[in-house]
């Protein structure tokens, strides 16, 4: 079984060979890989060895197991940890974020030559992923190798259950390889014994994400206000984690709004936050195409006297920041296929959010929202500029639907701490291990 499916996999990788050698960002870390270790982390072979390696395959994974990672350094800082990605985005993130803290690097194809390379070379104690990142290949070798396997933040959609389920033959087994694994929620631990079995080791954590989300302190964001040169009676809109179309909708209802007796009275800021780096430019051009303000995060653009302006957040790791500043906030991933990004960020600060309908991959949030009045769906994106309107006019029921928010993000908080747990295990082996 196991040989088809390492075939399979090559073939498919010869396929689009062509593609990741002409397109930049899928042609990042390919060396990596295909299990060419780099000189730096060669050099730091010493402390690498019989690490604790987590896995997450881009921004949003990551961003869900940073606070373990973070927990992990703080209360085991003699426990060495790298941290694989499988994008550019997601390494550049990780590298930002964990430096001093963990060594990263890309996760090799799911080929047995570059899943050895790395394994041979890292050694971990054990291998703990990030949602539903499996890979048949990496787990069956891992694992045969000695080395025990978890599961942390795990989710497996509906939608994805089809497909797991259909295969189950070939993947039951595969999920029965893991020692653990820790999921957010009890439905998605049904989906996951339904595929597994009924005695697969699943423990129901909690949302990673939800842990991650403490709001900054005052002073950081009265300097972020500084540092941008926005005063405290401009009205601040953050549309996050956007993708195409969702920018000229957010674009379109923003220049609606700026035609109301609210738009022509007071000081209105919009924040685009595009989800992929790649659109940076095209959303500005999308901006200017409007004759609307532009102002660039990228050209350290202050907006000291602008009207009404557009600011692209045209970074990543910064969207959280910028929830701090919000009046209301959108979050992308809704109007376009996506399913949907972290609607709970904003909920941080008590900002109430606005979504499209299309939140699959959010859906217990959206749930517990929907069931607190705490969240809006807009159907449409002509409803956009008329939902977003009643809550910038409202200053009362913004602040009724932001904290009613906050409680659900505060009352969800905890699954840390159960990740720490359930890890136990494996964090004194290889303290054990190391001394």
């Amino acid at each position: 079984m196991m040989l088809a499916y390492y075939i399979f996999f090559a073939l498919v990788l010869c396929l689009i060979g062509p593609f990741l050698l002409i397109n930049a960002k899928a042609r990042a870390g390919l060396g990596q890989k295909l299990g060419r270790i780099p000189l730096d982390l060669v050099k730091a072979k010493g402390e690498i060895r019989g690490a604790m390696w987590l896995h997450a395959v881009s921004v949003g994974e990551f961003n869900a197991i940073l606070p373990l990672v973070m927990a992990l350094h703080q209360k085991y800082p003699r426990l060495p940890l790298v941290v694989s990605t499988t994008t550019k985005t997601g390494q550049d993130l990780a590298g930002q974020k964990l430096a001093g803290v963990a060594r990263t690097f890309y996760f090799p194809f799911d080929l047995p030559f570059a899943i050895h390379s790395w394994l041979d070379f890292v050694r971990p104690s054990s291998v703990v992923i990030a949602e539903t990142e499996i890979w048949p290949g990496f787990v069956d070798i891992t694992r045969a190798n000695g080395i025990p396997l978890a599961v942390v933040n795990g989710r497996m959609s509906p939608k994805s259950f089809k497909g797991y389920a259909r295969w189950k033959f070939f993947f039951g087994p595969v999920l029965r390889r893991f020692s653990v694994i820790g999921v957010q929620n009890e439905d998605e631990r049904s989906r996951y014994r339904a595929v597994g079995g009924s005695t697969l080791p699943v423990v129901v954590l909690g949302n990673l994400k939800y842990d991650g989300l403490v709001p900054l302190p005052p002073e950081k964001i009265l300097a972020l206000k500084s540092e941008l040169g926005i005063t405290d009676d401009t009205i601040v809109i953050v549309a996050g984690s956007t993708h195409e179309g969702e920018e000229t909708a957010m674009l379109d209802a923003y220049a609606s709004i700026l035609q109301t007796a609210l738009g022509q009275s007071g000081k209105m800021l919009l924040v685009l936050v595009p989800r992929h780096p790649e659109r940076f430019d095209h959303v500005a051009q999308l901006i200017e195409q409007r004759g609307l303000i532009l102002k660039r995060f990228s050209r350290g653009d202050r907006l000291d006297g602008a009207a009404n302006p557009v600011f692209l957040l045209d970074t990543i790791g910064k969207l959280f920041d910028f929830y701090s500043l919000a009046d209301v906030a959108f979050v992308g991933g809704t109007f376009a296929p996506i399913g949907g990004h972290n609607i709970m960020e904003p909920y941080a600060f008590g900002v109430p959010v606005l979504i499209g309908p299309r939140y699959e991959k959010t859906r217990d949030s959206a749930k517990a929202l929907l069931a607190k009045d705490a969240i809006v769906v807009c159907q449409s994106t002509d409803a956009l500029s008329g939902q977003l309107l009643q809550l910038l006019n409202d200053p009362i029921l913004r602040k009724q639907k932001g904290m009613a928010g906050r409680e659900i993000l505060q009352e969800s908080q905890g699954a840390v701490q159960n990740a720490l747990e359930m890890l136990a295990p494996f964090i004194a082996k290889s303290m054990q291990d190391h001394g």
